[in-house]
């Protein structure tokens, strides 16, 4: 991929680039593949509740539903789903007794681990040939593009719009 077809600009192909990582890594499909390949069975779609709970650890539901660009609605089902499969607990917000808090149980925890595992099995693959400086400085740059691109962003959150599990 040469950049070409978006400008050709470092900012052109750096948006390509991670346009097309994430436009594969977040398929159903590929979470499925992952998710296989760390020797699970959990559903493809509830990979991302999963792991952003294992992120930022308890949520209020609205708050992850928010994050995950889902209505309330389908986000109490699949709560309800991941509860049932003792992949997360629920408890009574201390704050709100209208809403609850939701964390990784035990066995989300160790979900989580095993997805995160396999994550950096996947980055390990992609970065084969790299030498060691190179991995450290790619790392130091990545993380400083996205803390401030997060940061931009948080100007304006996206508001739900879809259930799509996929996008």
């Amino acid at each position: 991929m040469d950049g070409t077809s978006a400008g050709g600009t470092p900012e052109a192909l750096l948006l390509t680039s991670l346009t097309q990582l994430m436009a594969q890594w977040s398929t159903l499909t590929r979470q499925t593949t992952v998710a296989r390949e760390a020797g699970l069975t959990i559903d493809a779609g509830d990979i991302r509740p999963v792991y952003s709970l294992g992120l930022a650890g308890p949520l209020r539901a609205s708050d992850l539903a928010a994050d995950l660009r889902l209505t309330r609605p389908t986000m109490s089902k699949q709560l309800t789903r991941l509860e049932a499969a003792g992949l997360v607990t629920k408890s009574p917000d201390p704050d709100d007794g209208r809403a609850s808090i939701v964390a990784l149980s035990p066995g989300g925890e160790r979900v989580f681990a095993l997805l995160v595992q396999r994550g950096r099995e996947m980055v390990d693959e992609a970065l084969r040939g790299w030498d060691a400086a190179e991995r450290r400085r790619f790392a130091a740059l990545t993380g400083r593009f996205v803390d401030a691109a997060l940061a931009a962003g948080a100007d304006h959150p996206a508001a739900p719009t879809s259930d799509d599990q996929s996008a």
